[in-house]
């Protein structure tokens, strides 16, 4: 299947690639259509994957704990320096006790992936191709970041994400 895949890219003259894994997710409260802009935007030949994988519950209760904990001993140390709590501090944490909720009540919990593939003909291009897809999640509240030294294997799972584990 790759190696069909790199023959249409060779027909089409695209020669260079890159992948941006979504790297931090919106803290807010965000519309459906959030990834517009990443999804979206004219001009860049791309792809992307949002990969949805299924945590067992023990990991979950367990990462939820941790989390709990964290929140819990830095606002203790906030308190004890003389910090006043704001808003996103006190929002993430209701986050979390809603995440905890929802657990208990039976509903799973998920990891998301989302994977940016960027194509372009020349290595300049794909540059312009990967500073506008990192302008471009700015704008849908997310953070990318491009992979080094392991195009290949993110590469195959971005653009044929043929129900594989990330």
């Amino acid at each position: 299947m790759l190696a069909l895949f790199q023959q249409e890219c060779r027909k089409s003259r695209v020669q260079e690639q890159g992948v941006s894994p979504v790297s931090e997710w919106p803290r807010s409260m965000v519309y459906p259509g959030f990834l517009a802009p990443l999804l979206l935007s004219t001009g860049i030949q791309r792809s992307f994957s949002l990969l949805c994988t299924p945590m067992r519950s023990d990991q979950a209760a367990r990462d939820i704990r941790k989390k709990k904990t964290e929140y819990i001993s830095d606002a203790h140390q906030r308190q004890r320096i003389g910090q006043i709590e704001d808003a996103s501090q006190t929002a993430e944490f209701h986050d979390v006790l809603q995440q905890e909720a929802d657990l208990t009540a039976g509903h799973g919990v998920l990891r998301y992936t989302g994977l940016v593939s960027e194509s372009a003909t020349t290595a300049e291009e794909l540059d312009a191709a990967v500073a506008a897809i990192e302008q471009a999640a700015i704008q849908a509240s997310c953070e990318t970041r491009l992979l080094v030294g392991q195009q290949a294997q993110a590469f195959t799972a971005a653009a044929l994400p043929l129900c594989r584990n990330v």
